[in-house]
């Protein structure tokens, strides 16, 4: 089963935190955008215990919800605002997908699901709802199966998983 979207926008910022900035395009290394905080080998978020792998090395957020979250609490999220890397319009709420489903963003990049993204209370900045209001429609976590640049505009093209 295969779908088509189009990346609306793609954000990056070097440090921790909200919001990440608009670009033109971005770069994706083998273990994710490049310059971006989340890139890299091990989970950044994990603050005790043993390192643990990186399954969140880009970030994709539905459009849609992002325009629903607007609407229904009076609000301008704008893109970059939730930290994500990708903001995808086409592809409803993103629910559908499961761990293992693929997404193909312009010629080059492949992201492989390795689940989807937990609301973090900096989000509440825009809304003291807001965390509650995106649980179970934050987007997707990403692992990054083939690199290359990816910019506005580009087509996503959906696969899912291996039956």
């Amino acid at each position: 089963m295969a779908d088509q979207g189009q990346v609306i926008s793609i954000s990056m910022s070097a440090t921790g935190g909200i919001p990440k900035y608009v670009q033109d395009s971005i770069a994706v290394g083998a273990q994710g955008v490049e310059g971006d905080h989340h890139s890299g080998p091990i989970n950044k978020h994990k603050k005790s215990g043993d390192p643990e792998p990186n399954h969140r090395q880009v970030t994709v957020v539905s459009n849609e919800v992002v325009q629903d979250l607007n609407t229904q609490l009076g609000i301008e999220i704008k893109p970059g605002d939730l930290a994500e890397n990708v903001l995808v319009s086409g592809l409803g709420d993103l629910t559908q997908f499961e761990a293992g489903d693929r997404l193909q963003l312009g010629d080059e990049v492949v992201l492989e699901v390795t689940g989807h993204n937990r609301p973090c209370d900096l989000i509440r900045k825009y809304h003291a709802d807001l965390t509650e209001e995106i649980a179970g429609k934050r987007g997707l976590a990403t692992v990054v199966i083939n690199t290359g640049t990816v910019r506005t505009g580009d087509a996503c093209v959906t696969v899912k998983g291996k039956d």
